[in-house]
């Protein structure tokens, strides 16, 4: 897995990583409510609410239902937004539409994340 910096605050988020705090947030999902390095963030868990500090290599994005929003997390769109129009599990690839200027995309899935922030006007 590349060590890139792939965090943004209001991104969904789900832990992978059993070896983190011996696996008591296993699988649990999350929205990052603020990054602290380009690889460390804080995470508010949905489950119970608890905030915790967990490292991006623990973490993999959540990719919401088509018509969902997103954030592109990684390659030449990465910080952009737009919704997510189709998911391909069969090549892992992703036809996304993005907000500013309504173009559409393929990405990998692993290069966007739910959006969860607050809505912009453009959205």
């Amino acid at each position: 897995m590349s060590a890139k910096p792939w965090l943004f605050a209001n991104i969904r988020v789900r832990v992978v990583s059993k070896s983190f705090k011996r696996g008591q947030f296993y699988l649990m999902k999350g929205v990052v409510v603020d990054v602290l390095t380009p690889t460390e963030c804080m995470l508010q868990l949905e489950e119970n609410g608890t905030t915790i500090e967990v490292s991006q290599s623990a973490l993999e994005t959540v990719v919401p239902k088509p018509g969902g929003r997103i954030c592109v997390v990684s390659g030449k769109f990465r910080g952009r937004r737009g919704k997510l129009l189709e998911k391909n599990k069969s090549t892992d690839t992703a036809s996304i539409q993005l907000s500013d200027d309504f173009e559409a995309h393929m990405l990998p899935l692993d290069a966007i994340a739910e959006y969860s922030g607050a809505l912009d006007e453009e959205d």
